[in-house]
């Protein structure tokens, strides 16, 4: 991917993001310091939560509000199967049966009529209903929630790919603020919206899960001596630990890179949205594309992915020779994704006869590139090579 002109994603780094590591490092205090917490007050303020919780991937936010959850093996989820790997299996760190639904096959989103289908189907008690807003797309939270709701299911939002979204409904409000969920989940990744190499977060309005999810990503580990059983008097080093926990927690380094990018989320958001209407401009004519939905309402969309659907079998063309045709004009690309019943882990789930359209979604569905350091005439080029796939012209 490093060798072509033009992946399909590449992180926003500038020189304020470089300055603010360089300043972590020469402080020499690398980890649990004041810039964890204060990235996590920042996202605390902008999504208007209760709590902000900063750990080391987006997988570790998963598995730690499962856990915190209590999800095992009586008491697991539905989620989509185009998602990666990480929104399935850390329910399967706790043990906890998965449950597959369907989605819609143009936009590859769980939809309330999937999610209805899929609960009439499932036969174990679903703690939690995992939504995820594919490529920076926003699901429909409010029918969701109201499936979700008749069977005494949370909702979960996977949303490593919405950061700086904003869901447009009865509550007006950012992807992250819970309106709809228990909690919401992101990724920093290095190609995420914004990056902190590795990283991720949750917010959430409860706050009991809140403090299991503090002592799940950092060993299970008290130091609140209110909170201990039987602790010895005038012992200032002493810790307990009731439960185990994992080490989940995220550096100084990697969070100075991450609250560096968070202040500027609003522009990124907006060059992406520029970007993906560039892409509109230039493919919106190519009648063997279909595009992805626009909804034309300011961060309506976190533009994380820009996915064109092609029906390959309608024309007879397989999707290896699209991509490779890119790929020799030096144009990277990508496909999200394979659905996790294709995955020899999950292949013996007897649900994928029921998951027709997201199998049609996967196999017409290309990722190409979409991230700030592209330009009108990077764009332009982009569109004429896709167009002359189909000998289209500009």
């Amino acid at each position: 991917m490093n060798n072509l002109r033009f992946p399909y994603a590449r992180a926003d780094l500038n020189k304020n993001d470089i300055k603010a590591v360089l300043k972590v490092l020469e402080t020499q205090y690398l980890a649990q310091g004041q810039v964890v917490k204060k990235f996590e007050e920042k996202l605390k303020n902008k999504f208007d939560v209760s709590d902000a919780i900063i750990c080391n991937s987006g997988t570790a936010a998963l598995h730690s509000v499962y856990r915190s959850l209590g999800l095992n093996n009586e008491n697991g989820i539905i989620t989509t199967p185009i998602t990666f790997l990480a929104t399935a299996n850390a329910a399967r760190m706790c043990n906890a049966p998965v449950f597959f639904t369907d989605v819609d096959s143009k936009s590859g989103l769980m939809t309330p009529k999937k999610l209805q289908e899929a609960f009439n189907r499932v036969k174990f008690k679903v703690k939690a209903v995992v939504v995820v807003h594919l490529g920076g797309h926003l699901c429909d939270l409010e029918g969701l929630s109201k499936v979700a709701k008749k069977y005494n299911s949370f909702i979960i939002e996977d949303a490593c790919h919405a950061l700086g979204a904003l869901h447009y409904g009865k509550k007006n409000s950012l992807i992250g603020s819970c309106k709809y969920s228990l909690a919401t989940t992101f990724s920093f990744h290095a190609i995420k919206n914004i990056t902190m190499g590795e990283g991720g977060a949750i917010t959430t309005n409860n706050s009991n899960l809140a403090n299991k999810i503090k002592l799940n990503i950092s060993h299970g580990m008290i130091r609140n001596k209110r909170e201990m059983i039987n602790p010895p008097k005038d012992a200032p080093w002493y810790y307990q630990m009731k439960d185990i926990g994992w080490n989940y927690r995220a550096s100084e380094i990697s969070c100075a890179l991450g609250l560096s990018q968070f202040k500027r989320i609003n522009k990124i958001i907006e060059k992406r949205d520029i970007i993906a209407n560039l892409y509109k401009n230039h493919l919106a004519h190519n009648e063997y594309i279909s595009l992805p939905k626009f909804s034309n309402r300011k961060y309506g969309e976190g533009w994380h992915l820009f996915q064109l659907n092609i029906d390959f079998k309608k024309l007879k063309v397989k999707k290896q020779e699209f991509i490779k045709h890119l790929r020799n004009h030096s144009i990277g690309s990508q496909v999200h994704y394979i659905p996790l019943v294709y995955q020899p882990y999950y292949s013996n789930n007897e649900e994928k006869k029921f998951l027709i359209e997201a199998a049609t979604f996967y196999n017409n569905t290309i990722s190409i590139p979409m991230y700030t350091g592209l330009n009108k005439k990077n764009v332009r080029f982009i569109a004429k090579v896709i167009n002359n796939f189909f000998n289209i012209t500009n």
